[in-house]
């Protein structure tokens, strides 16, 4: 679907409190509605987001369409390389020596987000204290 153009919702159905069925397909809900299912018009966004428009122009919800992304924990070994990864963030440097862990699976790139800035955040509980110096987080989505 082309940026700017509308659709019309033949279809809409809540699954669950994070995920909506608008025409078949399913979608996160980024920013939520109190009546969601009551949307009548679907529009991309400049961001790619969906946004959902009601009767009442005041209302609208924003959607993204569902993904399976990892989040991913890169631990380097060596400091050199973990300088190099942070400047170009070129995935290459990553050797087999290094540790990868999956921390967590998102449904979209904001909640992929929303994941890595409780570990980078300093005011998180979950600060990483070695992020940015051998630690870094990256997402992969998986297709």
């Amino acid at each position: 679907m082309a940026k700017g153009k509308k659709t019309t919702i033949r279809e809409i159905k809540r699954i669950n409190d994070d995920i909506i069925l608008v025409n078949g397909k399913e979608y996160v809900i980024i920013e939520d509605e109190k009546d969601i299912e009551q949307a009548v018009t679907m529009k991309i966004s400049s961001h790619g987001n969906r946004i959902l428009r009601f009767e009442d122009l005041k209302k609208k919800a924003t959607i993204d369409v569902k993904r399976d992304i990892q989040v991913i924990k890169i631990t380097f070994t060596d400091k050199h390389k973990a300088s190099i990864f942070k400047k170009s963030h070129d995935q290459s440097v990553i050797s087999s020596n290094d540790k990868k862990e999956i921390i967590q699976k998102a449904s979209s790139h904001i909640k992929a987000r929303d994941i890595i800035s409780d570990f980078t955040s300093k005011d998180s509980p979950n600060h990483d204290k070695q992020f940015g110096l051998t630690t870094f987080y990256i997402t992969r989505e998986i297709k």
